[in-house]
This record gives structure tokens, C-alpha cells and sequence, in this order.
């Protein structure tokens, strides 16, 4: 496994009845700091929203995010050939659904703690030889063209302000080789989800030692999913939708 350091370059169908917060035009330097190091102090206990529906989530019925993520995994599991990378792999959680398939697999994430536990994952998984770690900016990693056959991206458009996502996109344009597939997994926008939070702003996310940090979250719906296509020029399936997760797979027309 090779590891590389950090690169150096630089109004909705549900009203929200959850806790309001900030919309940004432009991400607050300080703030994209601000989550950055959140997620470096949750990456040991990052994957209980997944497997305990604690942690990140904020609804309520713990159920509902275990069995969707469950679902997403099944989703997961149909994904990936020839050489993948996976954008904001935080822990690694998705490999094991996707990791038989490739030749390679290229992982990234910002979070030093994050990519240890992905390295952890990696080498009980007996795949050192075939994965890449690289710490930086996905938005910013000067990225070779046309390199890749497949691109993972879970959980990170939620994150992203739209001028970031047209960032995003036009990242897997360049560097997705012609014909390659890409699966968006993200956090849903529905009447469930807003029950507890605004559909796009600031809120507060907190360790299980109790410490707060605020973060920036834009939950999608399917009108948004659908926007892409003119937006993006992209081809999207949706492979599942449900009240809190979904997943979506497509490629550049």
C-alpha cells in the first residue's frame, strides 16, 4: 500500500421543523476548518451511524439508518471495476463491498485519523497491494486526467455548497477515463429528515465526549438529483432513495 502526503494546491417540498442554521454562498474558510477537524476527532466512532444509527444522525429511530445503510451496501456491492477511486473514503467503510472487483483502488480523504482507520481496514482486508492512501483536498488534489474506471463518492455532496459541487463534477469529468461510472452515495432530504433539520445551512454535529463543533450539511431530494443532468451533463439512475440515505449511479453524457 502506498501512502502520499497532503497535496499542497491550493426552497423545498418539506418545510424543516428541525434546528435552523446558516445558508453559505461561499464556504467560511474557518469553517471548512472547523469540519475538517470534527471529522478527524469522530473517525473512531464515525461508522456507528452506520452500523448503530448513533454518532452523526440526527433521527431519532436508530433503525433508520442501519437498515438503509444496509441497503446502500447492497447497492455498493454491484459497483466498481478496473481501476476505482474512492473520493472522501473517510474510514473505508464501503470497501469491502467494492474491493473484489477493482485492479486498484485509489482512497482519499483529508483526515490524517480518518485514513488511519482506512489503512486499519485495508490491511485486515489483505488488499495492501492494490490501494493507494492519499491525504488532501478532493476539490483541490492535482489529479491525473482520464486515470480512472470508476468513482466513489459517499457522503461528501452534502457537504458542498453548489459552486463546490460544479467543483466536484467537473473533477470526475477529468479525471474519469471515457465510458467510466460513478456512485454518489448522500444523505436524503424527506419529510422524515425534516422532522429534525433545515435542508441547507449550518448545524451543530457532537462527540460522544460531548464537545460541539458546527458543520455545513445541504440534504439532496430527487429534484435536486435531477437538476444534474443539465447542471453536470451527466446520465444518473437512481438505485435507491429512501428516507434518510440514497444512492446514485451515472456517468458523463
Amino acid at each position: 500500500m502506498r501512502q502520499v502526503g497532503r497535496s499542497q494546491s491550493a426552497a423545498s417540498e418539506y418545510p424543516a421543523m428541525g434546528s435552523t442554521g446558516r445558508l453559505l454562498d461561499e464556504m467560511d474558510p474557518t469553517l471548512r476548518s472547523r469540519m475538517l477537524t470534527y471529522y478527524d476527532e469522530r473517525a473512531p466512532d464515525y461508522e456507528q451511524a452506520y452500523t448503530e444509527g448513533t454518532g452523526t444522525s440526527s433521527i431519532e429511530d436508530r433503525r433508520v439508518l442501519t437498515s438503509e445503510a444496509e441497503r446502500l451496501s447492497s447497492v455498493v456491492q454491484t459497483f466498481g471495476t478496473g481501476h476505482l477511486i474512492d473520493l472522501a473514503c473517510g474510514t473505508g467503510y464501503w470497501l469491502p463491498h467494492y474491493a473484489s472487483r477493482c485492479t486498484h483502488i485509489t482512497m482519499i480523504d483529508q483526515s490524517a485519523n480518518m485514513l488511519g482507520e482506512c489503512e486499519r481496514r485495508v490491511r485486515a482486508l489483505g488488499i495492501v497491494d492494490i490501494v493507494t492512501l492519499l491525504q488532501g483536498d478532493v476539490l483541490d488534489h492535482p489529479f491525473a486526467a482520464e486515470r480512472y474506471d470508476a468513482a466513489l463518492i459517499g457522503f461528501l455532496v452534502s457537504h458542498l455548497n453548489q459552486e463546490q459541487e460544479h467543483l466536484l463534477f467537473d473533477t470526475l469529468c477529468r479525471i474519469l477515463r471515457p465510458g467510466g461510472r460513478f456512485l454518489i452515495l448522500d444523505s436524503a432530504w424527506t419529510e422524515l429528515r425534516a422532522r429534525f433539520n433545515v435542508k441547507e445551512g449550518t448545524q451543530v454535529r457532537r462527540l460522544n465526549d460531548g464537545t460541539e463543533f458546527e458543520i455545513y450539511k445541504r440534504y439532496l431530494d430527487m429534484k435536486d438529483i435531477a437538476t444534474w443532468s443539465e447542471c453536470h451533463r451527466v446520465e444518473t439512475h437512481i438505485e435507491y432513495f429512501g428516507t434518510a440515505l440514497f444512492g446514485v449511479r451515472g456517468h458523463f453524457a
